[in-house]
This record gives structure tokens, C-alpha cells and sequence, in this order.
């Protein structure tokens, strides 16, 4: 069993069943995340199971607290990956150029909207595309937005 985010955690981590009904603990853990809207990937491995794996996806949205609007957006677009084994691609976003905070999982699309974003804060954002086994490529080349 294992998830795709720094955010989200698991308990147990793992185990062995073999009739009874075993239940999971999903943690997730906002410290140093922004509003916005993350998404994660929980895998499920069983040796010798027919429909093994089996994938849950996991949507954590966190809206802004009181105080000063952050409305901002940042749409990003990227071509496809040339390797033909991408499951999918990670969104990064940072406040300072190749320092990136919690990834956005993107899904198996080539756009993602960046949603409540600071005014007055210039963004750093960067891509990555993984495979079914959720090995990441390197980051793309970086993007910048400020916000106004």
C-alpha cells in the first residue's frame, strides 16, 4: 500500500489478510500547505490478486482563512511527454525560482489551473510526468507568474 503525496499518510503501511476485513487509516497532514485544491493517488498492491493493483484517488481542497483575499489563478499548459509510459504528471509551485512546495498530481492531462494565489507574490512552477510505477521524470524547464 503506498500513496503519491508528502501530504497524505497512511497507517498501517502494511499487512497481510487473509479473509477478514482490515481497515486503513488516511492521515493528511496541512503544514506548509496552501489554499488550493491537492490531489493524490492511493495504491493498493495484493500478490496473486486478479485486480491487483487497485488505485483510490484522494482530493484535499483547503480554502483560504479569514483575512486578505488570495484570489489569484495561474493556468498552466505543457506538451505531451515523447516517453509513452507517462501515467500521469505532477504539478510544482514555489515562491522562489527551483524551490518548490507540495506537487499537485495533474492527472493524465496537460493543463491545471493553480487556484488562490497571493497578490503580490511572484510564482515559481514546474512539471514533472511519471509512469505506472510512479517513477517522476526530471522537472521541466520553469515558469513564472506574478500576482497583481
Amino acid at each position: 500500500m503506498s500513496d503519491n503525496a508528502s501530504w497524505l499518510s497512511l497507517s498501517p503501511g502494511s499487512g497481510t489478510t487473509i479473509t477478514e476485513t482490515d481497515a486503513i487509516t488516511v492521515t493528511v497532514n496541512t503544514t506548509g500547505l496552501g489554499a488550493n485544491a491537492y490531489n493524490a493517488t492511493i495504491t493498493i498492491t495484493a500478490s496473486g490478486a486478479t485486480n491487483s493493483p487497485r488505485t483510490v484517488p484522494v482530493t484535499l481542497t483547503l480554502t483560504t482563512p479569514p483575512g486578505p483575499p488570495s484570489s489569484g489563478t495561474a493556468t498552466l499548459t505543457w506538451g505531451t511527454s515523447p516517453s509513452g509510459n507517462v501515467a500521469g504528471y505532477m504539478v510544482y509551485v514555489g515562491t522562489s525560482s527551483g524551490v518548490y512546495g507540495p506537487s499537485f498530481n495533474a492527472g493524465n492531462v496537460t493543463s491545471y489551473q493553480v487556484i488562490n494565489l497571493t497578490a503580490g507574490q511572484t510564482y515559481f512552477f514546474a512539471v514533472t510526468a511519471y509512469n505506472t510505477s510512479g517513477i517522476e521524470s526530471g522537472f521541466s524547464n520553469e515558469a513564472t507568474k506574478s500576482i497583481f
